[in-house]
């Protein structure tokens, strides 16, 4: 992954950009993320907070709790509809990226799959990835910075 890199809602009028590299990109197959992308999965990237930035238009947020009881907020177009990004309530120096709308989500480099209990019966996951059943255990990506996974307090 190339970096910064660039991405914008449906329609244009809301831009970003990213200027710090993921610390794991995965796909989310709950039905929540099933439901937000309209889609079998959700191609995500756990990324710093303060390396992602509204470059252009403003994006609105709508609250909403997760099945793990802490909140989750999440930002996207008000003209097109397009989710963008998210931030849950538990770590919040992390934004939670939806890589399909990077400019270049080919780039993306999925290394596991999340809530795949919850996957279509036609998908079928590299073996070679990491792969959980409900939420990923993200500890080995984030070993150099543990308290932006599990925060204090």
């Amino acid at each position: 992954m190339v970096n910064p890199m660039q991405g914008e809602c449906q329609c244009g009028q809301v831009k970003y950009e990213l200027t710090k590299p993921a610390f794991v990109a995965y796909t989310c197959h709950c039905r929540a993320c099933q439901k937000l992308s309209s889609s079998a999965f959700n191609l995500c990237m756990q990324v710093p907070a303060e390396a992602l930035a509204i470059s252009q238009g403003n994006a609105a947020s709508r609250v909403r709790v997760a099945d793990s009881g802490n909140e989750l907020t999440s930002w996207f177009c008000t003209a097109c509809g397009s989710a963008l990004f998210a931030q849950n309530s538990a770590r919040p120096r992390i934004r939670t990226l939806y890589a399909g709308t990077l400019d270049n989500p080919e780039s993306v480099e999925v290394s596991a799959h999340i809530w795949v209990k919850r996957k279509l019966p036609w998908i079928i996951l590299p073996q070679e990835h990491r792969i959980f059943e409900g939420a990923g255990d993200w500890t080995e990506d984030y070993a150099d910075d543990m308290s932006r996974y599990k925060p204090e307090g």
